[in-house]
């Protein structure tokens, strides 16, 4: 028992050397196993000439003088847009400078319009017998329409819808128009060509971009006073004039009726062209101007909410309808 202390000690001892020793040989074996392992590389390239490089880029790679206004030159290259591309309307028609009338009608307006009149002319251009009655009036009258507004469109000078064959759209309808005056087996056959183009025409397709015709319109050439008028008292008595007799109607029905209001603006313009019947009297051109301007006061009651604007649009047109009426009604 006495000699049991010394024993520990000796054993404490003897287990602290092999720790000390173990710690020891672990690096010593991992450096040696690093030391084991050759790692292979591949040899940097060797050069004997490079090109493209100066010793003095200054010196050497500069030739000429400095431009005087070098911040200025870049500035005025940057404003003058020589390597932009400005994006085209749709269609690829500029339209006419000045035509004014996107301010009195929407590219919306003209494309629901357009498929509008699109679904009337499906309805009266069916057989010949009933063309021959009554269908070639109210298709003389659809027709005049989407010459209209094919000669707008062409004439917008903004983007809208069929902008490109919207000339040749315009003469075609307007040219068919004119002889559906008579309900003939030919004005038939001539108004089965228009209602296809047009079903084309809405679907996507391109049936006149083989006809080449002016953006300006020549606008004698295009309508005839009388089919839009009929029209007009289609869409103003029956349909627009209530909605702009009381408040709630209005209110509701807004987008109705800046669309119908937007439609007479534009026909009221239409009207006043130069060439068109009456359109050198300044009498005339005073009741055109009464119902284009009222239909722009509803459309700007429809966009600020306000009925009180629009009702004096109403008035406004239905003064010029019942003065025009009164002069030069037949």
């Amino acid at each position: 028992m006495s000699n049991s202390p010394t024993l520990d000690s000796a054993l404490v001892r003897w287990c602290a050397s092999l720790l000390i020793v173990g710690l020891l040989a672990a690096p010593l074996a991992v450096l040696a196993q690093t030391k084991s392992k050759v790692v292979k590389r591949a040899k940097p390239p060797t050069f004997d000439k490079i090109e493209g490089f100066y010793a003095d880029a200054f010196q050497e790679g500069l030739v000429g003088q400095r431009p005087a206004n070098l911040s200025q030159a870049v500035a005025a290259a940057t404003s003058s847009g020589s390597t932009s591309v400005s994006p085209s309307p749709v269609g690829g028609s500029a339209g006419v400078a000045g035509s004014g009338w996107g301010a009195l009608i929407s590219a919306t307006t003209i494309e629901d319009e357009v498929k509008t009149l699109k679904l009337l002319v499906d309805q009266n251009v069916t057989t010949p017998s009933d063309f021959a009655g009554k269908g070639h009036k109210a298709t003389r009258r659809d027709l005049s329409m989407l010459a209209m507004l094919f000669g707008i469109a062409g004439e917008y000078e903004g983007d809208v819808r069929w902008k490109k064959d919207a000339p040749g759209a315009r003469d075609a309808f307007g040219r068919t128009a004119a002889n559906a005056k008579v309900g003939t087996a030919q004005v038939f056959q001539e108004a089965k060509v228009r209602k296809e183009e047009l079903q084309d025409l809405v679907g996507g397709g391109n049936p006149f971009s083989d006809k080449e015709a002016e953006a300006k319109a020549n606008w004698k050439d295009v309508c005839n006073r009388a089919p839009l008028m009929q029209h007009l008292e289609s869409i103003w008595e029956p349909r627009l004039k209530p909605l702009l007799a009381d408040g709630a109607k209005f209110t509701a029905n807004g987008p109705k009726v800046q669309h119908d209001a937007e439609i007479i603006a534009a026909m009221g313009e239409v009207l006043s062209k130069e060439g068109m019947a009456d359109a050198d009297s300044d009498e005339y051109q005073a009741f055109c101007a009464k119902l284009r301007d009222g239909a722009k006061a509803i459309i700007e009651g429809v966009k600020l909410k306000n009925f009180d604007s629009a009702a004096q649009g109403s008035a406004l047109i239905n003064k010029a309808c019942t003065e025009c009426h009164e002069n030069y009604r037949s």
